[in-house]
């Protein structure tokens, strides 16, 4: 792993903690979706439940840029949404270089994905400064 994805994964790991702490008030790093329905009983499910389950079977199955398309098709202005989007990109990001490059994408597209949706949903994680990749 070179300089550059080392760099790009603690930014994104720093931007989970920053949403985990300023939007949810949690003092731990990582932000998981909890599903609200029971999962046994799809009609309890929300339409955001739904959405994490199809997205996290999209992920096992390595069609990331599917599942992030899916994601920004779905928006909806909620702190649960909020918590759905920090969830995918967590995950994503906990992914091998060679894992997200075997399904079509990369650690640049999981930090800007993750900027992206969360100024369309209004939260300012890009205070961290956009990434200048020309020196990389």
């Amino acid at each position: 792993m070179g300089f550059q994805d080392d760099w790009m994964m603690r930014q994104i790991e720093m931007m989970a903690k920053f949403v985990a702490n300023v939007v949810f008030g949690k003092k731990e790093s990582e932000v998981q979706y909890e599903i609200v329905g029971n999962i046994h009983e799809t009609d309890s499910l929300t339409p955001t439940d739904l959405l994490h389950l199809e997205l996290m079977k999209m992920i096992k199955e390595g069609r990331y840029g599917e599942a992030e398309d899916m994601l920004f098709d779905n928006i909806v202005y909620s702190d649960k949404y909020i918590e759905l989007a920090t969830d995918f990109y967590q995950r994503l990001n906990d992914l091998s270089n060679e894992q997200l490059e075997t399904g079509g994408f990369s650690r640049d597209e999981v930090y800007d994905g993750y900027i992206e949706i969360m100024q369309l949903l209004g939260v300012p994680i890009d205070v961290f400064g956009a990434a200048d990749r020309s020196d990389y």
